[in-house]
């Protein structure tokens, strides 16, 4: 073999020539380059199983190819920095086709597929049909697309700096509130009835009367999203969705936290030396004082904010 060995199977670009290009992932334990054997029964299964790879793959005798052994050992895979891209950027993407059954519908379909479901709510079997495939297919497409979009976009919610969040500062904020670093609250999203009963008792609300899912939201003082936690069914309460986040550790000493009265974390803010702004309590008390009647509605003129940042987020229009 010559040093100008190329491997010829699709997705790989791989040249003897370029050694330093060569990466050995963590799951391979030998590297080679090999002819097509001499055997013709041999033969025919390596240009068959090439063909998989590559479209435009032709039979060609004195072409060479990498031969992998792969450690098949329990627990051992590839990195997502490891793996492979499906083709190089240089080469036509329509060459390239992956193992196993075609794709049904093109990229372009799926996001719209996707992004039909988000906005209208279709359902699943409606899907199906609108697009000519199986409601398993339509399942399998959402889900991936939703996970991808997820790894893409989280880098749109941003948590700003102390002094940023001074800039920006509203007037309303300023007088009573000059250290909110932020306005927190809970919302929920109603969802199908699981049918598990063990899951429906996680996730039936009683505020709601309905089975949602329930996750804390976080924005700034000007409205914008900075935090969004995991969700969690609608059983759980505000305070057990913010102990079981990792929102308390972007928090710095002498912050203050505007929440609801439903927030009881005033000792759980105490761990990072900060403050709870929360309107007083009205338990035990037939009438409120006038100190908590103003302080009340001093909390609620600026606490709007989160309500309405959250309306946003439910009654979005692309």
């Amino acid at each position: 073999m010559g040093k100008g060995d190329r491997c010829s199977i699709g997705i790989c670009n791989y040249d003897r020539r370029y050694p330093d290009k060569i990466v050995i992932r963590s799951h391979v334990t030998n590297f080679q380059f090999h002819g097509l054997p001499k055997d013709e029964k041999l033969c025919q299964i390596w240009h068959s199983q090439i063909h998989q790879g590559r479209k435009d793959y032709t039979e060609n005798k004195n072409a060479k190819y990498e031969s992998l052994s792969y450690a098949l050992l329990e627990g051992t895979k590839q990195t997502l920095q490891e793996a492979p891209m499906r083709y190089a950027m240089d080469d036509d993407p329509d060459l390239f086709v992956k193992p196993g059954p075609g794709r049904k519908l093109k990229l372009e379909i799926e996001l719209l597929l996707v992004m039909m479901r988000l906005r209208l709510g279709l359902l699943v079997h409606d899907l199906a049909f609108r697009f000519q495939i199986s409601e398993a297919l339509v399942s399998s497409i959402f889900i991936t697309w939703i996970e991808l979009m997820r790894l893409e976009l989280c880098h749109l919610i941003v948590w700003p700096s102390k002094n940023v969040i001074k800039e920006n500062l509203p007037s309303c904020f300023k007088t009573f509130y000059p250290n909110v670093r932020c306005i927190i609250d809970c919302t929920e999203i109603f969802i199908e009835t699981p049918s598990s009963l063990d899951t429906q008792v996680q996730c039936w609300s009683d505020y709601k009367h309905h089975c949602t899912i329930k996750f804390l939201v976080v924005i700034t003082t000007s409205g914008m999203f900075s935090y969004v936690s995991p969700c969690y069914g609608g059983r759980a309460s505000d305070k057990f969705i913010f102990n079981n986040c990792t929102f308390i550790f972007d928090l710095e000493p002498n912050d203050q936290v505007m929440a609801d009265r439903g927030f009881k974390i005033k000792e759980d803010l105490m761990v990072v030396q900060a403050r709870l702004a929360i309107p007083p309590s009205t338990c035990g008390k037939l009438s409120m004082p006038s100190g908590d009647v103003l302080e009340t509605s001093k909390i609620a003129n600026v606490r709007i904010y989160v309500e309405q940042a959250i309306g946003r987020l439910k009654t979005f229009l692309f």
